[in-house]
């Protein structure tokens, strides 16, 4: 497979986290703490798919998956929001930015595998 995953998480811990839990997945996982670095990384790259945080330091995730749909090379690159928080809003807040799935903060890491493969 081989395929880059931009994971955008202020939380380098759990950047790790799904960096581990991909190992199997045989993917690239480039690592962003903020929605900036996120932006400079995806100008400049092409990635498969995006995991994005909600809570960001410098912008939700929400706006965030919006600003990078806007860059041609990632608009149709599949974009899944993780996060703690559970609750139906942030789901509609979500799809409505273009978000092609949602998952919850602790992962299990089978779970996050199989989602990341049936997006790719």
């Amino acid at each position: 497979m081989n395929a880059k995953i931009l994971v955008i998480d202020d939380e380098s811990v759990t950047r790790r986290l799904v960096t581990h839990a991909l190992k199997k997945v045989d993917v690239e996982t480039i690592g962003a703490a903020d929605a900036a670095e996120a932006l400079r990384l995806a100008q400049a790259q092409d990635f498969a798919l995006a995991l994005v945080d909600i809570n960001l330091p410098d912008m939700d995730g929400f706006t965030l998956i919006k600003h990078l749909k806007a860059i041609p090379h990632m608009n149709q690159v599949p974009m899944l929001v993780f996060t703690a928080r559970n609750n139906a809003d942030d789901r509609m807040l979500a799809t409505e930015s273009g978000a092609m799935g949602f998952f919850y903060k602790p992962f299990s890491t089978q779970e996050l595998r199989d989602l990341v493969t049936a997006h790719l």
